[in-house]
């Protein structure tokens, strides 16, 4: 099966629906022509691993070239981190750098090299790098709903990149799951010791664990959810499990059913409150009208780009074009009380969210604009934390 013909189809549409985005666009014809100095870089402050220095690694990065078709020149470097991380660059003068920490190297073994590396030349045969989501994020007046789409397409992105490490890691009947959950379970752990099948059956329940803690009514825990690039490791590992014993691994299930599976255990990271049809989904729009317009009247001055911010997310014709801060700040009080009595806790969190975009759209956030979302973030029950993380946020790939 190629490479190309198992690429997460959600990853594919989003991606097409970004790459025809005018701010895309416009960022891209901007960094078109940009001389890159990444591998003068890597030359000066990491170690250069070609085939005479790492031997073996070059085995297994020859068979994931000829599993995913890669055409482009690589060059693979390992630099000192003690963390496990792995990355791939966007191509530079007709080169992809691939990127390893030394502890990485050194604590993973063959299968599970083959899947990271394997993972991460799938962000290159996609194109995943197209699509400049960290630069424009830090642009003024990009859209919110393009930031969001974004971070939602990274996750799926992810999904992609995940199956594409493990057609590395096949062979014959043996789909190479077995090895991706270790890698998954040392880069969640941090342990350099190789679990055995135990741990790697009790990693695997984990996912299931996730699910019925999502059941319960309140979740406390995963407020930094919905800004995440990242699927949780346990709902990747069922992604990719959904994807092992599919007909393009050798397995029963079609594609149709793998497919819904797969974005059933992504619904676990998924918000929708700005399009679905509930009393509390309106709730929560009614309260981000206020107090949107509040956060952008904070620092004395409601800005056309945050007001275009707001229509984003909300919708044409949803917002006017002109706003009175002082008059809407009178309702908050009632429209947090039925987002409190409507709305589960961690819920909440995606407003607080999206009203860090709405201070971002002018280009900063006034000191003025953090408190007011600071003081609604503790009246919704949402860890200031998450305040500061919202608004620091930059989305990459890795």
């Amino acid at each position: 099966m190629k490479a190309q013909e198992v690429r997460n189809p959600v990853d594919r549409r989003m991606a097409s629906v970004l790459a025809k985005d005018p701010q895309v666009q416009a960022m891209q014809e901007a960094m078109q022509g940009q001389g890159g100095n990444t591998r003068r870089s890597l030359l000066a402050q990491a170690l250069r691993l070609t085939p005479q220095v790492a031997p073996d690694l070059h085995k297994i990065i020859d068979r994931c070239v000829e599993r995913l078709d890669v055409e482009t020149e690589l060059e693979v470097y390992v630099y000192a981190a003690p963390q496990f991380n792995a990355g791939c660059t966007s191509p530079e003068n007709g080169r992809v750098f691939v990127l390893l920490t030394a502890s990485l190297l050194e604590a993973f073994d063959t299968p599970e090299l083959t899947f990271v590396l394997g993972h991460e030349l799938g962000h290159h045969i996609y194109e995943h790098h197209e699509i400049p989501l960290q630069a424009l994020a830090q642009q003024k007046g990009v859209a919110p709903r393009t930031i969001l789409q974004g971070h939602a397409w990274l996750r799926q992105a992810e999904l992609s990149a995940d199956r594409a490490g493990l057609l590395c890691c096949s062979e014959g009947q043996d789909t190479g799951l077995d090895g991706a959950v270790r890698s998954f379970f040392k880069l969640s752990s941090g342990m350099r010791q190789a679990p055995g099948p135990e741990q790697v059956a009790a990693y695997m329940e984990q996912s299931a664990e996730l699910y019925r803690e999502d059941s319960e009514k309140e979740r406390k825990g995963f407020q930094m959810d919905w800004l995440s690039t990242h699927p949780f490791s346990p709902v990747r590992i069922r992604a990719l499990k959904a994807f092992s014993e599919s007909q393009a691994m050798g397995g029963e299930l079609s594609m149709e059913s793998t497919e819904a599976k797969v974005q059933g255990a992504m619904g676990l990271m998924e918000p929708g409150y700005l399009e679905e049809d509930s009393p509390g989904a309106e709730a929560m729009r009614r309260l981000l009208f206020a107090a949107g317009a509040v956060v952008a009247g904070a620092d004395g001055e409601v800005s056309a780009l945050e007001i275009a911010a707001l229509a984003s997310l909300l919708g044409e014709g949803r917002v006017p074009r002109t706003l009175n801060p002082e008059r809407l700040a009178e309702v908050m009080p009632e429209r947090i009380k039925r987002v409190i009595d409507l709305v589960s806790e961690p819920k909440r969190v995606q407003l607080i969210r999206d009203l860090t975009l709405i201070a971002k759209a002018d280009g900063g956030v006034d000191n003025r604009e953090r408190f007011v979302i600071r003081e609604l973030a503790g009246k919704l029950g949402v860890q200031p934390s998450f305040c500061d993380m919202a608004i620091e946020d930059s989305s990459t790939l890795d």
